[in-house]
């Protein structure tokens, strides 16, 4: 691609977002709750209280916000709307607003001829699909053909995901319906990426077998003991525990299918370039050259899954922490669904490379014998 033409595309690219920005910041129109505009803040200190988080004393300070804003939508558009908020300093449950943002609204009613209302939550899908139209344009901006080809693949998954989320919604067991919809996200990633390819088939292959590996050590683990439930998240009070032991086994089966496929990808494309460039294709040379590129995975993908399991719990940490909650009880319970997610993880980044390495080296052995 040329100096001009790549100008081109990164202007077209800002402009791209910056009409996302534009749109999203003005389409309240599309929603049927009420949402405003923030026109004026006025805080009002109300209370401090003080407490311990085990290492030192600190002071939490209270606030409360008197708000006036303009309605973006409804019947009542244009007019000026009152509320309040209130928040802690730490900004833990509640954050501060400011002038410009947009909320959402309910109760909406007239007091003593002006409007008044409850604040149900802050309108941020500018954000949200602003930072998901820059991720699509920067696939199409270095990827090119590929990069379509990728979008494509992540919106039939997300539908496929929203399919599965209703069928459960609708009684079906969810790691049922789970187990289908993993085939078809890796079917669908390995096609639109590789085509249809020898390399495909036998990325697939090996990436489902090592997911169901990874999924079969869990489940026989959770069978053979005891796992409380109540510290999972977002489970309906009162819960079922096999319901419970179904959505967990779920988030496994998905959660260490990035990391898997990375590997086999990796250690697929390794015997496919030493086949092509006419190395030596023997099993033991091959094994050997697996091997040392898994060596050379491991350290990287399970520190990968041990930083994205740490992102999830940091700010559980940090809270409970501030509470006085002792590390141990927090592992034990507030964080063991993150700690068993990234064994299993890590698991799976280990058996994936055995896995893969035997289901490629028995392909591509066998086309050596036939040629």
């Amino acid at each position: 691609m040329n100096k001009k033409r790549l100008t081109i595309h990164i202007i077209i690219f800002f402009l791209f977002i910056a009409g996302v920005w534009g749109f999203t910041t003005h389409d309240a129109f599309l929603y049927q709750k009420d949402i405003a505009k923030i026109t004026s803040v006025t805080d009002t200190y109300v209370k401090s209280k003080t407490g311990t988080d085990g290492i030192r004393d600190y002071e939490e300070k209270y606030y409360r916000q008197e708000i006036s804003a303009v309605l973006l939508n409804g019947k009542s558009k244009g007019e000026t709307v009152h509320f309040t908020n209130d928040y802690a300093q730490s900004e833990v449950y509640q954050i501060r607003l400011s002038k410009g943002d947009q909320v959402f609204l309910e109760n909406l009613s007239e007091e003593d001829g002006s409007l008044t209302a409850a604040l149900s939550g802050i309108k941020r899908d500018h954000w949200v699909l602003t930072l998901l139209a820059a991720l699509f344009g920067l696939f199409l901006l270095v990827g090119g053909r590929h990069g379509i080809l990728t979008i494509g693949s992540l919106v039939l998954n997300m539908i496929a995901f929203y399919f599965v989320l209703r069928l459960y919604l609708k009684g079906v067991n969810i790691l049922v319906a789970t187990i289908p919809m993993t085939i078809f996200f890796t079917a669908m990633l390995l096609f639109f990426m590789y085509g249809k390819d020898r390399k495909t088939r036998i990325t697939f292959l090996a990436t489902i077998l090592t997911v169901l590996a990874v999924t079969a050590v869990a489940a026989l683990v959770m069978l053979t003991g005891q796992v409380d439930y109540d510290f999972l998240d977002y489970l309906i009070q009162p819960y079922d525990p096999s319901d419970a032991a179904m959505i967990f086994l779920s988030e496994i089966l998905v959660g260490c299918l990035g990391a898997v496929m990375d590997v086999v990808i990796t250690i697929v494309m390794t015997v496919d370039q030493i086949a092509a460039s006419g190395g030596d294709t023997s099993r033991k040379s091959l094994l050997a050259s697996c091997r040392e590129v898994g060596d050379d995975l491991v350290g990287t993908m399970i520190g990968l899954m041990l930083f994205t399991n740490i992102a999830a719990c940091l700010p559980a940490f940090i809270l409970f922490m501030r509470n006085g909650i002792a590390i141990r009880t927090i592992l034990r319970y507030n964080v063991f669904f993150e700690l068993a997610r990234f064994l299993t993880g890590s698991i799976g980044i280990v058996l994936a490379i055995p896995i893969s390495a035997a289901v490629a080296i028995h392909f591509y052995s066998r086309r050596e014998v036939r040629s």
